[in-house]
């Protein structure tokens, strides 16, 4: 018998998708900024931690839609856990040794896990046989993923801070709680593999090629607006401790900054679908990088917290306004059974992204000092945010349907 109180509760996959996709972004976002500090206890120079930083991105950026397609044809929820399995795997790698080349490929393997957690993620939540809309799917899925960002980075300062300055010995007792948090995560993650996937996003045939998607009016309109956001949002992490010794912040005062941006993010993704029905999400999202960027530019100026919490909040909110929608906006763009290729496409721009701005804000601020990697992201949104404007006009690609 069934009553209408079991009717209500979510199903288990779903929740099974969120508890594994949860650890996931827990112990990433936990594992990057503390092996920032691990590297800058080893006196690595910024274009080392740049590089390093990068490394997480480039192999996603190849691997991606390659990824995506493979849950068109299989199950997503395979893909979800073997990316927890593999970040786990990584994080130990972290661990291993302390040399900077060793770091850089645990990073890579780390790259890789997350991107293969996401992209199971987010192909579930787009492929799932379900009465509960898609759009809603993908907003309790980003949630989920903002409400681990925000636990990662307070977790990981207030570990590494535990000593006073951060050490090697610190940031290995940091690793390890990531490493063991995302094991558990597994778990959860192969609840998921109950879900039953709808038929109609089952590829059988041969797979949409890249170039194919990328002339699909409106497609690179929401591929830019997402690479803008998840660029910042990658400086933002790996650069933030940086910026923190440089104005003389504690490890457990950034990761509280952090942590702060993130729960603005998830207070944003969880309240897209109400604003996205009072502007178009290509408007919204051009607004939105428009605030962010003037917050970048912000932080680097000022070393008092009474007005770096506030502009984190900010930044943290406007940057996940665009997760949640852009999501969608690729999924509606494709035919059902190209969902995959769209989402991995996706996750592979945010990946160049953050290879690019990681990197050459790694440079720059090998040069210039750290405050200038800010400023030039910062001016890089700007003309992001511009372009995506002139984008939104009347029958323009920048509105995309079903939002």
């Amino acid at each position: 018998m069934r009553g209408r109180g079991v009717r209500a509760l979510p199903p288990a996959w779903l929740l099974g998708a969120l508890g594994g996709v949860f650890a996931l972004q827990v112990a990433v976002t936990l594992a990057r900024p503390v092996s920032t500090y691990r590297l800058l206890a080893l006196d690595a120079g910024g274009a080392a931690l740049g590089l390093t930083a990068a490394s997480f991105a480039l192999p996603p950026i190849v691997l991606g839609v390659v990824f995506g397609r493979w849950t068109e044809r299989h199950h997503p929820g395979a893909m979800l856990a073997g990316g927890l399995t593999l970040t786990a795997l990584s994080t130990l790698a972290l661990l291993s040794r302390q040399q900077v080349p060793v770091i850089a490929a645990a990073t890579t393997m780390l790259g890789v896990g997350h991107m293969a957690g996401v992209i199971g993620g987010q192909s579930i939540m787009a492929q799932a046989h379900s009465s509960v809309p898609r759009l809603t799917r993908f907003g309790v899925f980003t949630t989920s993923s903002s409400l681990g960002q925000v636990v990662g980075p307070i977790l990981g300062g207030f570990i590494v801070s535990s000593s006073g300055e951060p050490t090697v010995g610190t940031t290995s007792t940091a690793l390890w709680v990531a490493a063991l948090l995302v094991t558990v995560g597994i778990l959860p993650a192969l609840i998921a593999l109950r879900t039953t996937i709808r038929p109609s996003t089952q590829r059988v045939g041969r797979a949409q090629r890249i170039w194919v998607l990328l002339r699909i009016r409106g497609m690179r309109s929401a591929l830019l607006t997402s690479f803008s956001a998840k660029g910042a949002s990658d400086l933002l992490l790996v650069y933030m401790p940086v910026l923190g010794v440089a104005i003389g912040l504690s490890s457990r005062e950034v990761g509280v900054l952090l942590g702060i941006s993130s729960a603005g993010a998830m207070v944003a993704r969880a309240s897209t679908p109400l604003l996205v029905r009072r502007a178009s999400a290509l408007r919204l999202t051009s607004r939105a990088t428009v605030v962010s960027a003037l917050c970048v530019l912000g932080l680097p100026a000022t070393d008092r917290l009474v007005v770096l919490v506030p502009l984190c909040v900010v930044l943290g909110y406007a940057l996940g306004l665009t997760q949640t929608t852009t999501m969608a906006w690729v999924v509606d763009l494709v035919d059902d059974t190209s969902r995959g290729s769209a989402l991995g496409l996706r996750v592979a721009t945010n990946r160049l992204g953050q290879a690019v701005v990681v990197a050459a804000a790694g440079l720059v601020a090998g040069a210039l000092g750290v405050a200038s990697a800010f400023v030039m992201l910062g001016s890089v949104m700007l003309v992001t945010a511009v372009a995506g404007a002139r984008s939104d006009h009347p029958g323009s690609a920048g509105h995309p349907p079903g939002l």
